[in-house]
């Protein structure tokens, strides 16, 4: 439902009326994990300096046991139960791989994630969040990454969230709609997006932790309001009845 709902956005006018040959969507059944690195190896190959590369995983996401390092994972549909590395699976290292290509090839990358432990893609191996200010800067100079949740966090769904999505990827398409351009301008940056997801995530999910991140250059603008998307999705949220709550975790495979 999360990645269909977000693909429907970008279609629109709000999104950006992306156009379906720039936009390739895996759900269900096509989502496996050769699918998703041939649209990945599809998306280097077609991007170029200037563009800006969208990539959004709604999913389960999970670490392994056996090392020490615990790396993080993508599951894809056809993932294994437990053994991640023998396949189905897109390691976080891989992905971080990918945006760094295109990013030094020019491209801005914005990466989405809503997965269980999704804050393991904040960093990359050559640094991680451990990283000095300096190296964050240059590496995230041309990445922005909107992370649903810390690295040992769950992200949670529900029927409360247009019914049966995930809490965050729910609230992001909000924001980007304009409900986070808090100062009124037309647009909204990195910055105004990471408050809104960070007021409203942790409220709706509590007891449970689930703090969504954001990495990149703040005053990136994301989003171009169209007023009159907004408008109506402002009615639409003033007519909503509220629901019993019902949480559920994006629930990790052991």
């Amino acid at each position: 439902m999360d990645a269909q709902a977000f693909a429907d956005y970008l279609r629109s006018p709000a999104g950006g009326s992306v156009p379906n040959d720039q936009l390739m969507l895996l759900t269900n059944a096509q989502a496996t994990a050769g699918k998703v690195i041939a649209a990945l190896t599809w998306l280097i190959q077609d991007c170029k300096s200037g563009d800006r590369a969208i990539i959004y995983f709604s999913g389960h996401g999970d670490v392994e046991q056996v090392t020490k390092f615990q790396r993080g994972y993508l599951l894809a549909h056809d993932s294994p139960g437990t053994t991640y590395m023998a396949g189905g699976s897109l390691p976080v290292g891989f992905l971080s791989d990918v945006i760094t290509t295109l990013s030094e090839a020019g491209v801005e990358v914005v990466m989405v994630s809503d997965a269980c432990r999704s804050g393991k893609l904040a960093g990359s191996a050559n640094g991680g969040t451990q990283a000095t200010t300096a190296a964050l800067s240059q590496q995230f100079s041309k990445e922005i990454k909107i992370l649903s949740c810390q690295p040992e966090e769950f992200s949670l769904e529900g029927e409360q969230w247009g019914g049966g999505r995930g809490c965050f990827s729910f609230h992001l398409i909000d924001a980007l709609m304009g409900m986070a351009d808090g100062n009124a301008d037309g647009s909204v940056n990195l910055l105004e997006a990471g408050r809104y997801l960070e007021d409203r995530v942790p409220t709706e999910t509590a007891p449970h932790s689930q703090i969504p991140m954001t990495v990149g250059n703040r005053s990136t603008s994301l989003a171009t309001v169209q007023p009159e998307a907004l408008a109506a999705l402002r009615q639409r949220k003033t007519g909503q009845v509220t629901t019993s709550r019902s949480l559920m975790p994006r629930a990790s495979r052991t």
